[in-house]
């Protein structure tokens, strides 16, 4: 059989094993980006479901516009406006099959064969394999604490020139590091970026799972010139199975990811729609939000307490005040693919960070998820991890 060419761009298999991974029910699994199904509300998904039916009937099964069902919209649209301060018409949203259609929209909109897209370093494996798909140059930028570097992405900028045709990045608790921009970051960012015409791809999955009280405005708040395309889903504070999420940009910009979005699906699950604007209009989601983020820090503190303990002192990592990932990095010269195959003999699996790089990688570090195992499990697999480490560490 002979195969596109494209298929064969697309080697790093790391977001699919951990799909994979995730069903095998013997592993202490750390390698997964998900959810904890505990934390979906099952009985107000079973109410949005026959209320749905209640109210809506056959219709609910039936097509739907591509740009997504109105009541959904504007409330996606308020919300967005009250949590974050940020506007948008109706005619600047549609809703999309999951987050990653609308990063795979992006790249047939606004990338050609040769073109440069820029990443912060590492990051979201998703949007790395979406883009390169499309024959784009992946040029990775580096971050520290703050969020991307600016003199760096200045550098990379100036170096390409008008190859450069996206930005892709993710300020909040981004996929892998956990880190997230300060304000100032944020608001040089979009000082730098509106000296030119690329559009920017805010990435914005983890924005609502914080672990602190005050949320950090958008990208798209501080956006004078329109060129940031904001994606949003629910798959991360809801449940990623009904898969609702949904893009914002200008109107211009939106006319042209209609007519992929049209072309690639018609639109996306009408019921799923209708139960996702029932449980907005009639449940409290900001309650349901803050009791899952509760359950995430507490799991957040379990492992980091147990890399505390059981990992050798010259393996650092990262604490987030959000989201799903702690990421550590072993000594300079240490493969954590190495690892990876030890503790898979111990039935203990993660991500390695080679697979987050853009470009050029690292391989000594690694994603560890937090947000599926109990505490028991988490301290457990992370001794039996800290002991395959200082074994690998000490030859």
């Amino acid at each position: 059989m002979i195969y596109a060419e494209r298929i064969h761009r697309l080697e790093d298999k790391s977001l699919l094993e951990a799909f994979e991974l995730k069903i095998t029910e013997d592993f202490i699994s750390f390698a997964g980006g998900f959810p904890s199904p505990e934390t979906y509300p099952m009985d107000k998904i079973l109410e949005s479901f026959m209320g749905t039916l209640e109210n809506v009937g056959p219709d609910a099964f039936s097509y739907c516009s591509t740009s997504g069902l109105d009541e959904l919209r504007e409330l996606i649209l308020k919300r967005m406006s009250d949590k974050f301060d940020v506007r948008f018409d109706m005619d600047e949203i549609i809703i999309t099959s999951g987050s990653q259609q609308g990063l795979d929209m992006s790249g047939m909109l606004f990338v050609e064969k040769g073109d440069v897209v820029l990443f912060e370093t590492p990051s979201y494996l998703g949007a790395v394999n979406a883009l390169r798909a499309y024959e784009a140059e992946l040029v990775g930028v580096p971050t520290d604490n703050d969020g991307i570097q600016i003199r760096e992405l200045r550098e990379c900028l100036e170096k390409y020139g008008d190859r450069v045709k996206m930005v892709y990045v993710i300020p909040d608790f981004q996929n892998p590091t956990g880190r997230s921009w300060s304000v100032e970051r944020r608001i040089a960012f979009m000082e730098l970026m509106s000296g030119y015409d690329i559009p920017v791809i805010e990435d914005a999955a983890y924005s609502e799972l914080s672990f602190e009280k005050e949320l950090k405005k958008p990208l798209s708040h501080y956006d004078a010139k329109g060129q940031v395309v904001y994606v949003g889903t629910f798959s991360k504070t809801f449940c990623p199975g009904l898969r609702v999420a949904w893009l914002c940009a200008r109107k211009d910009i939106m006319e042209k990811y209609l007519i992929l979005k049209n072309s690639s699906d018609l639109a996306s699950s009408t019921i799923g729609q209708y139960q996702m604007a029932y449980y907005l209009k009639n449940c409290d989601m900001d309650q349901h939000i803050e009791e899952i983020s509760k359950l995430y820090k507490h799991r957040r503190d379990v492992m980091a307490a147990a890399i505390d303990e059981y990992f050798p002192e010259d393996v650092k990592y990262v604490l987030p005040q959000g989201g799903l990932f702690i990421w550590a990095e072993l000594p300079e010269g240490k493969d954590a693919r190495v690892l990876l195959d030890r503790a898979g003999r111990k039935k203990i699996a993660f991500i390695t960070g080679a697979g987050f790089y853009p470009s050029a990688s690292k391989c000594n570090e690694m994603r560890l998820n937090f947000s599926n195992m109990d505490d028991e499990d988490t301290e457990k697999g992370i001794r039996i991890l800290g002991d395959i480490i200082k074994e690998y560490l000490s030859e």
